[in-house]
């Protein structure tokens, strides 16, 4: 039911979202929203970003002369201004009801001097939502005006999504104008972004020419823009829900087709819920039956529960009939409890009536829970009345508490404790820390101990570390004073790292030990290298004092490079300073990758430069793939596999053509062959038919028919058969080949 309400959410933004759903581009993609000061300049060039030919004509009729007439003193802007900040704090406590009206009631006329004043004394959050919201209303009364200020912004991402905001309202007025203009943007990146802008106010008039535009203009990556094109289809079902089903059917394949479905049932629903179900009992897709049934039943559910039930109970016996009537009697709760209980005590007794009752039961318990209480008591005990108090009393907030404590004394000893282990012992911690470790001590060894403990962990050493530590030394070996000890360790270093390092000391040993110096070290190197580093010295050498030295480095080499690297050439030759190394060159590495590169380069050759190497190409991977990938080449002995297996690793999940490309440039070595293999794991899952001939190209037999089999999984899942018309023809031993087949058959 939640999915189909989130789903009702996106088509209900896709039909009538106004500036939310402008300013939140849902783009797949989050890279196009980042900063590239080597393809975006600082402020765009008129000429470059906006074409004047193509905008309309400001005629200064209308609303349009509205914005030259009126213009208000400065004390008339800072009285508005002071006005909208106690809304907008109004609106911060939870109530925008006062926001709302306060920016409706802006003349559009003062719209530019007050957007001029957006950034100063402004808070930035209210500065972004009243520069779209306002921004909006003057794109309606003069397009060349807003988008003229849009594109003066400073800020590049904000200067973008304010543009993108403008042509969203301009693609209502004037579409073949904004298509224009669009179309010549010299940024690639940013025209897609332009383009999801315009697409759902497109598809308003015409979904089917916002489809094609999609499909046209979005390049390679308007393939990932699934809820897009879901959501073009639930406009498209409100004007023609069948026209849309035969062009999701014609145009979509694998999980696209599944979410356009959905997106129709949705729509049609609210429409017909009847001719909305005869459709989906037509789809062949067992899992799109199900799940445009769910889509269909909620939404009828909301509008007409009676009908709802009665198509429910027709339904024939199955898992289907089973979920919508969980969903009826769920929904049901919230209004009538009592009779949905009467309706459910005149089914069959049995796991039926026993899962309705409890999702009954659990809505019931929110709106009274003195209610619902007298009911489970009323019941007769037994294994249908433990397991329905096991099903609910799990719903049950802190705040029930009390409820919660009556629940499970009607259970038999042990049964169902361990659901609200962690909410009893919460509660108890609130009124009477002493109280509820007793209670915890008295729990038997067991799942129930364990999530009590895991629950009140946090709480009680925020309280007293001190008290916390010395009652996790109370406790028996086991993994609850394993994940106690790592909640300690966690919280009070956060608070007194020295302290928390010399409990750690005295820890027994074992892996709590290891994980609260882990912990510890990690906490302590970012509020304090230097520190941290000087205490580790003193430790004694191993691996406890090696994992020290490299997250205090780690952090050293991200505030303060240069001092750290002095002190690394200060340490004494060891272990210690082989592991400051690898910290040190993966912290300079996270904000200058190259001048870590440098560094490292100028370190002496062997093991530990090497290590260094690999641990700075990983970074740098992050950030400039193809320059780490250029550095790693030029690699050699053991650290050049490594290196290329980290780049490939990066950059296949930000652009997995151009790390395709990439690997095709190498060396036809041993080296390759490995990181195809890493290819070819990293872009299966998404870009399957890319990754196809990497998968066949491999030289190893057992490696390269578990690529093809990862390759053939994936490809089925969004286009069948396509996928097993390649499998057929590759050399894949016929029985895995079969399995395979099987398998997405089923």
């Amino acid at each position: 039911m939640k999915e189909n309400i989130a789903l009702g959410l996106v088509v209900l933004l896709a039909t009538g979202g106004g500036y939310w759903a402008g300013y939140r581009h849902a783009f797949s993609d989050a890279a196009s929203w980042k900063e590239s000061a080597r393809t975006v300049p600082a402020k765009p060039n008129a000429a470059n970003t906006r074409p004047s030919a193509d905008l309309p004509a400001a005629d200064k009729t209308g609303a349009q002369k509205a914005l030259t007439d009126g213009k208000r003193s400065a004390r008339e802007l800072r009285d508005c201004v002071s006005e909208l900040k106690k809304a907008w704090l109004s609106s911060m406590a939870g109530d925008d009801s006062e926001w709302t009206k306060k920016v409706a009631e802006v003349d559009v006329a003062v719209i530019p001097q007050l957007l001029a004043l957006v950034d100063k004394g402004v808070p930035k959050m209210m500065g972004v939502a009243l520069r779209h919201q306002l921004l909006e209303r003057w794109a309606a009364a003069d397009v060349s005006a807003a988008l003229d200020y849009a594109q003066a912004l400073a800020n590049r991402s904000e200067r973008e999504s304010c543009m993108c905001e403008v042509a969203r309202v301009w693609a209502k007025a004037d579409i073949a104008g904004v298509i224009a203009w669009m179309k010549q943007l010299p940024d690639v990146r940013f025209r897609k972004q332009v383009l999801g802008s315009i697409l759902m106010p497109l598809a308003q008039t015409d979904p089917q020419v916002a489809l094609e535009l999609m499909q046209s203009s979005g390049g390679p990556e308007a393939e990932s823009w699934g809820w897009l094109k879901s959501s073009i289809f639930g406009v498209w079902a409100a004007k023609d829900p069948r026209a849309a089903v035969a062009k999701a059917t014609e145009a979509l394949t694998g999980e696209q087709r599944s979410r356009a479905f959905q997106s129709i049932a949705y729509t049609w629903a609210q429409q017909s819920p009847q001719a909305a179900m005869a459709w989906a009992k037509t789809l062949a897709n067992a899992n799109d039956k199900r799940n445009t049934a769910s889509a269909i039943l909620s939404v009828w559910l909301q509008n007409d529960r009676a009908g709802a039930l009665a198509y429910a109970e027709r339904m024939p016996e199955g898992q289907a009939k089973r979920e919508a009537l969980n969903d009826i009697c769920r929904e049901w709760s919230q209004d009538d409890p009592q009779a949905a209980v009467a309706y459910v005590d005149n089914l069959p007794a049995g796991v039926v009536r026993t899962d309705l009752q409890g999702n009954i039961l659990q809505g019931w318990f929110q709106q009274e829970p003195e209610g619902a209480l007298k009911f489970v008591q009323s019941l007769p005990e037994g294994a249908e009345r433990n397991r329905l108090v096991q099903d609910v009393v799990g719903s049950l907030g802190y705040e029930n508490l009390e409820e919660t404590m009556k629940l499970v004394a009607l259970l038999p000893p042990g049964q169902g404790l361990s659901k609200v282990a962690g909410q009893i012992a919460c509660g108890l911690l609130r009124n009477d820390p002493q109280s509820a470790l007793e209670w915890i001590d008295a729990l038997p060894d067991g799942q129930a101990k364990h999530n009590a403990l895991q629950s009140i962990s946090w709480q009680l050493v925020e309280r007293d570390p001190v008290f916390a530590a010395e009652y996790a030394a109370t406790l028996p070996a086991g993994s609850a004073r394993d994940s106690f000890v790592s909640t300690i360790a966690s919280q009070w270093a956060d608070s007194d790292a020295a302290a928390a390092f010399v409990w750690a000391q005295g820890l027994p040993e074992g892996e709590a030990r290891k994980d609260a110096f882990d912990t510890i070290g990690r906490e302590w190197a970012q509020q304090d290298p230097q520190a941290a580093l000087n205490y580790a010295q003193a430790l004694p050498a191993g691996s406890e004092q090696s994992r020290f030295m490299e997250q205090a480095a780690n952090q050293w080499g991200q505030e303060d490079s240069v001092a750290a690297v002095a002190r690394f050439q200060s340490l004494p030759e060891g272990e210690a300073k082989k592991a400051f190394l690898q910290g040190l060159a993966s912290g300079i590495a996270q904000n200058d990758p190259e001048a870590a590169a440098g560094f490292v380069a100028s370190l002496p050759e062997g093991e530990a430069q090497s290590k260094a190497a690999v641990s700075v190409v990983g970074q740098w991977a992050e950030f400039d793939p193809q320059a780490a990938a250029a550095w790693a080449a030029d690699f050699s002995g053991d650290a050049r596999l490594p290196a290329l297996e980290s780049v490939a690793q990066k950059w296949v999940r930000d652009d997995a053509v151009a790390a395709g490309q990439w690997i095709r440039s190498l060396p036809a070595d041993s080296a390759r062959e490995k990181v195809v293999e890493v290819f070819v794991e990293g872009a299966a899952p998404e870009f399957p038919v890319l990754a196809a001939p990497f998968a066949e190209a491999l030289t190893d037999p057992d490696a390269r028919a578990n690529a093809l089999e990862q390759v053939a999984r994936s490809w089925m899942r969004s286009d069948p058969p396509a996928a097993a018309r390649w499998l057929n023809g590759t050399d894949l031993p016929a029985e895995r080949r079969q399995s395979v087949l099987a398998e997405a058959k089923e």
